[in-house]
């Protein structure tokens, strides 16, 4: 059942294919030499972790970090439906993106603490600085973020049902393609829904 509010939505990202072989199989294969790309469409979403709905994406070029898309796909995902918790992996988690979900947009984030940096010379852990940070590393919802999977579940989706290789070729195209096959996933599992 689709509501007004999602009580849990995650956010993550997925590099899509733009040959019809993967390059899992060509690398199994060790065939197709120079098939790596060194730059592949990438696809940020949001989902709601109970329905699988895509409630906004954004296209970009990978490789890249995904904290760059992250408060443009946010915030258009806010606009479409009210969310309370946000999950994501580690490639989000900074005081800042702690602070722009909930004290900007008043919703409640998820992601794992790193230790980041060179180890100290006495050999004891790099401290964690910032509130947000330090909160979730003593308290973090282990069970909360086991949801954060759903998203990987929309993509296992998107990929399987809709192909993960594009058949568009210039950048344009290619990026209506990928906002297609995400519109197209919606609407398949809203049907599937009613």
């Amino acid at each position: 059942m689709i509501t007004e509010t999602s009580e849990l939505a995650a956010i993550d990202s997925t590099g899509m294919e733009t040959r019809h072989v993967s390059a899992y199989y060509t690398r199994r294969c060790g065939r197709h030499e120079g098939h790596y790309k060194h730059r592949y469409p990438k696809l940020s979403a949001v989902c709601d972790t109970r329905t699988h709905l895509i409630l906004s994406t954004f296209v970009n070029r990978g490789p890249k970090p995904d904290h760059i898309e992250f408060a443009d796909t946010l915030i258009a995902a806010t606009k479409r439906q009210k969310i309370k918790t946000i999950l994501g992996d580690a490639g989000y988690e900074s005081e800042g993106a702690h602070h722009f979900c909930r004290d900007v947009l008043g919703i409640v984030s998820v992601f794992p603490t790193t230790r980041r940096g060179r180890r100290r010379l006495d050999g004891k852990p790099n401290k964690v600085t910032g509130r947000y940070r330090r909160e979730m590393l003593n308290n973090f919802p282990k069970k909360t973020y086991g949801q954060r999977w759903q998203i990987e579940t929309t993509f296992s989706m998107l990929k399987r049902l809709l192909g993960s290789a594009l058949r568009s070729r210039k950048r344009y195209a290619i990026d209506r393609e990928i906002l297609l096959r995400a519109l197209t996933i919606n609407l398949m599992i809203i049907l599937h829904l009613l």
